[in-house]
């Protein structure tokens, strides 16, 4: 999209240098760039590099966390149908995805982008805007299938338990009466 920065051109471990120096709350951002810019024998980051990074790294972080504590909340909710939980917290995190690049695009950083770049995202955003709702197609799909299995199981049920029912000699009541309990079932 963007040119990268200063801080994506860094040898990697001269990077992962300034991600471990900005892990520490007593380090502050204008000494990290000193202590970067000393390693590196030359001038390379600047303190509003450094600062810039930070917040990128800051948002990736807490984008993290919220899609942690939305899954967790996903498979809390969800527990007892969990072939359906990782479905659920895919789609998601696509909208969490399609919504940072939505908010990206009116963010003054972005005027910087090129045409190019701008389109990019544009098309990036309507190619997961499809995934989602190809995702909750498939997701009511699949939920109407398992209803339609669980159905015929309970009908299947349903029709042993008679079966047997009247291989014992229950009444013709007792029979409807084990049927209706068995098919009630399905409205619960």
């Amino acid at each position: 999209m963007g040119r990268p920065s200063s801080i994506d051109k860094l040898d990697p471990e001269i990077r992962r240098r300034l991600i471990d120096l900005l892990d520490d709350p007593n380090v502050t951002q204008q000494a990290v760039a000193d202590i970067i810019n000393a390693e590196a024998g030359k001038p390379v980051v600047s303190k509003s590099a450094v600062n810039r990074y930070a917040q990128r790294m800051y948002q990736f972080t807490e984008r993290n966390r919220q899609a942690r504590e939305v899954a967790e909340l996903y498979l809390s909710q969800f527990a007892d149908e969990r072939r359906n939980t990782l479905g659920k917290v895919l789609n998601e995190q696509i909208r969490m995805v399609a919504f940072d690049l939505l908010v990206n695009l009116k963010d003054p950083a972005a005027d910087d982008l090129s045409p190019e770049d701008r389109k990019g995202l544009v098309e990036l955003i309507n190619k997961l805007s499809r995934s989602v709702r190809d995702l909750e197609q498939a997701a009511k799909i699949n939920t109407e299938h398992e209803a339609a299995i669980r159905a015929g199981a309970i009908e299947q049920a349903a029709d042993q338990a008679v079966g047997a029912a009247r291989e014992v000699g229950l009444s013709d009541e007792g029979v409807a009466e084990i049927r209706t309990r068995i098919l009630g079932l399905l409205d619960g």
